[in-house]
């Protein structure tokens, strides 16, 4: 009797009835941002200001090349560029038959932007060397922590169905860093979620208010008593007449006693337009990408000013850091496969740092701070034969 007394106590409370319950639970919405943790849902991000910020950043670290060296030393001049018939030299040169360098990292950084997180599988050849390399889509992959070794490994599903299970030495873990998890990392995308969903709302009102046309171009103003049928004559004959692109100029000869005045914006509707240049530029400044670098430029008679400062910044504060990171992940991951002192890094991308540089060369050139073979090496130039350009010349 005691159990049963129990069993009555604990037992869930019956379900209200259906219209007594949405008074108190109202039909569940999916909050902003609730994509967040969802890699599949953030690669389906990549849109509207999205992508013009993501889509330059993959593009312009795509365009550079990696220096893989043996580095025996701090100084530029030890550091000992591999030759290309290297094999890590030919690995970064050709992933796998379908994808090219250039394709490999525009994809690895699309997806650190999006998920922040990329994964390269490293398949290994007959000599059990790596032989190519594969990109995971990040929304395959399941990582395995271990208390002990901090990582056991990977899970690899598709659809819902494990494929496969990696050690740690197959997959090669590019990621952001993350403060809140140390195996999973954290994209610009997921920390501006709130904002991607307030721009996509915008964009979908402004297509719904294009689509219904809900508002006239123009107003008539009479005082006199119109009737139905003569409001109707109205309309049809302005929309006849001035109608389509080819009539928006025809001067317009009003019947007596109406007077035409345009339709204008309330305060409030204009602070709705501009809450979409204020998203915009919140998307943007989370990316790290100035405006002129996407393509727009507000002040025309200042474009050429305005691009070699936007292309500057872009260079040193978002695409020189990043290209820092996924070098350092893979000399790491991948260049100590091939020996200790085997390095990968990315040559400074800011113009203004290459002038910089060049002035330094040439100074350092005339005071005799370095020889000429110092500067061509710095440079990944071959050194000149002859000894009289390893000694300083002043």
């Amino acid at each position: 009797m005691l159990a049963r007394f129990w069993k009555a106590l604990r037992s869930p409370p019956a379900e209200a009835p259906a219209r007594l319950g949405s008074l108190f639970a109202p039909a569940y919405s999916p909050s902003a941002g609730w994509w967040r943790n969802d890699s599949a849902e953030q690669l389906r991000q990549y849109q509207s200001w999205v992508y013009a910020a993501v889509n330059a950043i993959g593009q312009e670290v795509a365009r550079h090349r990696p220096f893989v060296y043996r580095n025996t030393g701090q100084a530029e001049h030890e550091q000992t560029p591999l030759p290309h018939t290297h094999p890590l030299c030919r690995l970064l040169e050709n992933p796998n038959p379908w994808l090219t360098p250039w394709e490999l990292w525009y994809l690895t950084v699309v997806n650190l932007e999006l998920t922040g997180n990329c994964f390269w599988h490293v398949a290994r050849g007959l000599e059990n060397e790596p032989a190519e390399l594969w990109m995971i889509p990040t929304p395959w992959v399941t990582i395995r922590p271990d208390a002990a070794a901090f990582l056991r490994g990977y899970d690899v599903s598709a659809n819902g169905t494990t494929v496969e299970h990696f050690t740690p030495d197959e997959i090669i873990h590019l990621k952001y860093p993350n403060p809140l998890d140390p195996h999973y990392g954290l994209s610009p995308l997921q920390a501006n979620a709130v904002t991607i969903d307030a721009n996509q709302e915008l964009l979908q009102s402004r297509y719904r208010t294009f689509q219904s046309g809900q508002r006239p171009g123009v107003m008539l103003q009479t005082d006199q008593t119109l009737t139905e049928q003569t409001v109707r004559r109205l309309e049809e004959k302005i929309e006849s007449r001035f109608s389509g692109k080819q009539n928006w100029h025809r001067p317009m000869v009003l019947e007596q006693g109406l007077k035409a005045s345009p339709w204008t914006l309330t305060p409030v509707e204009m602070d709705y337009l501009n809450s979409a240049k204020l998203t915009r530029d919140e998307i943007l400044a989370v990316f790290r990408v100035p405006g002129p670098v996407t393509g727009l430029v507000e002040n025309l008679g200042l474009g050429a000013d305005i691009w070699a400062g936007a292309r500057t910044m872009f260079c040193e504060g978002t695409i020189q850091p990043k290209l820092e990171l996924i070098a350092q992940i893979l000399t790491r991951d991948l260049a100590r496969r091939y020996g200790p002192d085997h390095a990968i890094a990315f040559p400074d991308c800011s113009p203004h740092n290459k002038a910089e540089r060049r002035k330094d060369d040439e100074t350092d050139a005339k005071l005799g701070l370095r020889t000429i073979n110092e500067i061509r090496r710095s440079r990944g130039l071959l050194p000149y034969a002859d000894a009289k350009y390893d000694a300083p010349s002043v």
